[in-house]
């Protein structure tokens, strides 16, 4: 009687190891998926703030509808960033998200690049105003290094 009983403990100390194990793991993608989401929500709102600075003309502290005439710390600063986490003068930005920063393209286009906490692959959106249509397009990608 004693050896089944034995054997039952094992058998059941197995079977909640490995359900904590699963457990585990589920809550680690989970965390992983949520950060993925919110750098991309990160990325979707600095879009859409750059395209009222690119549109604002240079006296009232917009681009005058040339990108290359942006600062970039102008784009950074408004990154879903707390005031105090943001210096003057830095190249990147950082929220409770990930790390982020912009590469101007040309006078039409920008890639803002976010690298979530949760690790590669980095996102990235590219803004783009289609000189045809008059158009935005905008498009989030993951970055192949």
């Amino acid at each position: 009687m004693g050896q089944q009983q034995i054997l039952l403990i094992i058998l059941v100390t197995i079977i909640i190891g490995v359900a904590t194990i699963v457990a585990v793991n589920v809550l680690d993608s989970r965390f992983t998926v949520s950060n993925r989401d919110a750098v991309r929500q990160d990325l979707a709102q600095a879009a859409s703030y750059v395209q009222s600075l690119w549109e604002r003309p240079g006296v009232m502290g917009g681009a005058n509808r040339d990108f290359n005439t942006m600062n970039v710390e102008d784009i950074l600063r408004y990154i879903n960033v707390p005031s105090s986490s943001y210096q003057s003068g830095d190249d990147t930005a950082t929220n409770e998200n990930g790390t982020f920063r912009v590469e101007i393209e040309s006078e039409t286009e920008l890639l803002i690049i976010g690298e979530p906490d949760s690790g590669p692959p980095d996102l990235q959106i590219s803004v783009l105003r289609n000189p045809e249509t008059g158009n935005w397009e905008f498009e989030v990608s993951e970055v192949e290094e």
